[in-house]
């Protein structure tokens, strides 16, 4: 009885080798095999189209178009003008007053980016730390990201200002008449003053990031560092900063393309003034191209903006890539 019984298991087929091959081992068969992923693909471009449609015209035909008013004459008004190859760039090229916007966005740009991130990562860790009333500090730290640029540089404006400020009052009520300033019209200080400015009103979101990256660390892994005898400073340095890799690439790069592109603060407090002194790059664009009516002139300078933009975003990522994947 047993050998009938071994005889008839041996006999009996494997499964899906009777009729019909069933689907390889270690694949799982695809609903609707290529039609299907074709129809789904088309579906979510469908859905794509209309947004990418408004990106092409509003941003990519504009960009290309200004490339080739870069290559004119043209004032921005007439319809009228003529191709003068790469005479605005060589003039761009050889502008003290490019250059000094240049220098003045290097430093508003890459300074802020420096000290946002410095800050914002103290007051993330102070943050953490909290065990009470942790919801009314990060409310308190996010608020001035809430309010826009313009706005923000307006306020700033009627507190700095040299006759009724808020600054230069409260020094002369406590006798120091000395150390009031005209803040935004001092050609050696007008730019320290937009620096601080800035560096005052965008760092809301950096130190949000920041408190995030450091709530997801594992205390393990703390607690293992503080239990293997490391000191505070030793925590950080060896467990915390590593595993903050990420943020500080993601906050980093948006610091350096948002620096590049200042204009909000510069246009309500000092409108480039006093002369040429404060003009930033995007300043100097939307200046020469809409104010004096130099449209090709500003095209050049976007283009030139646009290509320093790009590179710097990328060499700074890939920088900040290949120190994450180190870390």
């Amino acid at each position: 009885m047993t050998i009938e019984r071994s005889s008839t298991m041996a006999a009996r087929p494997p499964s899906g080798a009777s009729g019909r091959a069933g689907p390889a081992k270690g694949t799982s068969p695809v609903p609707g095999g290529a039609a299907g992923r074709r129809r789904r693909r088309a579906v979510l471009l469908l859905f794509v189209a209309p947004a990418l449609a408004v990106y092409v015209v509003m941003v990519i035909v504009p960009s290309l178009q200004s490339i080739q008013i870069s290559m004119t004459d043209w004032d921005g008004v007439n319809p009228a003008y003529s191709y003068v190859g790469l005479r605005n760039y060589d003039e761009i090229l050889n502008s003290g007053r490019f250059w000094n916007a240049v220098k003045n966005t290097l430093l508003l740009g890459l300074g802020s980016a420096v000290i946002i991130n410095a800050i914002s990562l103290g007051v993330a860790l102070l943050l953490d730390r909290l065990r009470h009333w942790q919801g009314l500090f990060r409310t308190a730290v996010y608020l001035p990201a809430l309010v826009s640029g313009f706005i923000a540089a307006t306020i700033w404006k009627y507190i700095l200002n040299f006759n009724f400020g808020v600054v230069n009052t409260t020094l002369q009520d406590l006798g120091l008449e000395s150390w009031a300033r005209d803040w935004l019209g001092d050609s050696g200080m007008v730019v320290w003053v937009l620096l601080f400015i800035i560096c005052f009103t965008l760092g809301g979101n950096t130190t949000l990031i920041y408190l995030a990256n450091l709530q997801s660390v594992p205390p393990s892994l703390i607690e293992a560092a503080r239990i293997d005898g490391a000191s505070g400073r030793q925590v950080f340095r060896y467990v915390i900063w590593p595993m903050l890799a990420g943020s500080v690439t993601v906050n980093l790069t948006l610091a350096v393309i948002g620096g590049w592109t200042i204009f909000d603060q510069v246009m309500v407090l000092t409108a480039g003034g006093p002369g040429f002194v404060s003009e930033t790059m995007a300043f100097f664009i939307y200046k020469v191209g809409f104010g004096e009516y130099r449209a090709g002139y500003g095209s050049a300078a976007a283009v030139v903006l646009f290509i320093v933009v790009l590179v710097s975003t990328v060499v700074a990522n890939r920088y900040m890539r290949s120190r994450e994947i180190q870390a």
